[in-house]
């Protein structure tokens, strides 16, 4: 018999441009097990849903969430979305926060959102359970003290 010390090795990808963090999102919905969270603002969000990413969430039989951030109401294209989903969060305190969890596996948070002034979409993933752990933490939180609103 032969001990070995493997460990996983944790990864970290920067990601530039559209097609590629698109390219990314859909790999994280379509590997989602358990659950897909998501926090973002209305101008990513509404990136998302012209890039047909709702489509797969609904068609998807993994369970998500949805926060958005800041909002003072639902964005009108968000509303196809079971309420029970998606919840608003009032007030600027995260600024242009936008990021994704996808079960305990992998994060994925931009750096560059849809809101930046270049319009030039930067963002980095990684599968460091640290991590994980903390955005993870930080989006339940979040879910608590958001606003269901319909």
């Amino acid at each position: 018999m032969v001990e070995t010390s493997d460990t996983k090795k944790e990864k970290m990808q920067m990601l530039q441009g559209t097609p590629q963090i698109n390219s990314k999102i859909k790999s994280l919905i379509n590997n989602t097990k358990d659950e897909l969270c998501l926090f973002c603002t209305e101008k990513d969000l509404s990136r998302l849903y012209y890039a047909d990413f709702f489509e797969l969430l609904s068609d998807s039989i993994s369970d998500f969430k949805i926060i958005v951030s800041p909002a003072r109401k639902m964005p009108e294209h968000a509303r196809q979305i079971d309420r029970n989903k998606i919840k608003i969060m009032p007030g600027n305190k995260w600024g242009e926060l936008c990021f994704l969890v996808r079960d305990s596996d992998e994060v994925m948070f931009f750096l560059r959102n849809a809101n930046h002034i270049s319009h030039n979409v930067f963002a980095m993933w990684a599968d460091s359970p640290a991590l994980i752990a903390s955005m993870r933490m930080l989006f339940e939180l979040c879910w608590t003290n958001s606003e269901n609103v319909y």
